[in-house]
């Protein structure tokens, strides 16, 4: 069974409604392809290797630790600085202590309810994975360098001349872009877990920046943070296409937006599995590759010389529990 064969079985079991992906080396990309639908309901759109997704957490690496890093390769900080009482290296490896999650469009200030309600352990103990780490550090780039789009397009994306990776996508673009959730339910699951630990959460609103959303979310960020601070604040909202993704991760492993010796240390481990931004010992893969992976469905991975992205629509019409990371380890050996 190739590559598109197992994609195919994948669809029609229901694991996600379409998928594209992007295939090669630090040379070049070497094959890409689409299956399915980026919109299953209320249309039915095709998916093709031109299909933008919401990135989700892969914009994590790919975008906001990429630009910390940069800082640090040009001694604006040091990854052993502090922000808001947190190092940049505990914050790039998920060390400082948060909590996973917070709904933290449920108070009127991002970084007052972190301060106040995000503290789940002891800083440099364990590794929590968690949005609100890079939450600050979205903040922190945006006091740095100023307004965190703008500087992500001057820094990467237009280095790179990637015209369809964005921020915002404008509704003009919809038709290319994959649909995911129908409305927040799954964040709504997620806030009554968190409410037992924090008991302040039943007097907040459901959210004191609009209303949650009821309707599908097609172009625009799925995750509700992101969505509800104007489309990012540094955990997700990267849109773009497969062949995108490949072209950032290539070109952070050739060393062209921050030096190798800086790419040495950013892939290294730092905390159990975690290097800087990134995630080490991928689904199938060897314990010196790394990358990351999306709630949509999304994910990148590099293993010596191969960079492996795999772009699905997992969540779309609903986030159901799928087995994405055995979907991903087959992926992977497929492509090694």
């Amino acid at each position: 069974m190739d590559l598109d064969d197992f994609l195919r079985r994948e669809i029609d079991l229901g694991s996600f409604a379409g998928a594209s992906y992007a295939v090669g080396t630090s040379g070049g990309l070497e094959r890409e392809g689409a299956l399915g639908r980026a919109v299953s309901v209320p249309l039915r759109i095709a998916a093709t290797t031109d299909t933008i997704y919401d990135c989700a957490s892969i914009t994590k690496p790919l975008i906001t630790g990429m630009l910390v890093l940069q800082a640090v390769a040009e001694g604006t900080i040091a990854l052993d600085d502090e922000y808001r009482g947190f190092t940049y290296r505990e914050l790039l490896t998920h060390t400082s202590g948060l909590r996973a999650w917070l709904p933290l469009y449920a108070y009127d200030d991002y970084l007052e309810a972190i301060e106040t309600h995000g503290r789940a352990a002891p800083r440099g103990e364990q590794v929590i994975y968690s949005d609100l780490n890079f939450v600050l550090l979205y903040h922190a780039l945006q006091e740095i360098f100023g307004n965190y789009v703008r500087v992500a397009r001057e820094r990467i994306l237009d280095p790179l001349s990637l015209h369809d990776a964005r921020f915002h996508p404008s509704a003009l673009m919809r038709p290319r872009i994959a649909a995911t959730e129908w409305g927040q339910r799954f964040e709504r699951v997620l806030r009554s877990r968190v409410e037992r630990d924090v008991e302040e959460l039943h007097r907040q609103p459901a959210c004191a920046h609009g209303e949650l959303r009821q309707s599908l979310m097609w172009g625009e960020t799925n995750d509700g943070n992101s969505f509800h601070a104007g489309g990012t604040c540094g955990n997700a909202g990267l849109f773009a296409t497969a062949r995108d993704v490949f072209r950032i991760a290539q070109a952070f492993a050739r060393g062209e937006l921050v030096l190798p010796a800086l790419v040495e240390e950013a892939t290294r481990p730092h905390a159990e599995d975690r290097g800087l931004g990134w995630q080490l010992a991928g689904p199938g893969l060897s314990l010196r590759s790394y990358g990351h992976m999306g709630f949509t469905g999304t994910s990148v991975w590099v293993d010596g010389d191969r960079i492996m992205v795999l772009l699905t629509n997992r969540i779309h019409p609903c986030a159901a529990p799928i087995a994405m990371h055995r979907i991903r380890s087959e992926f992977h050996r497929r492509c090694i």
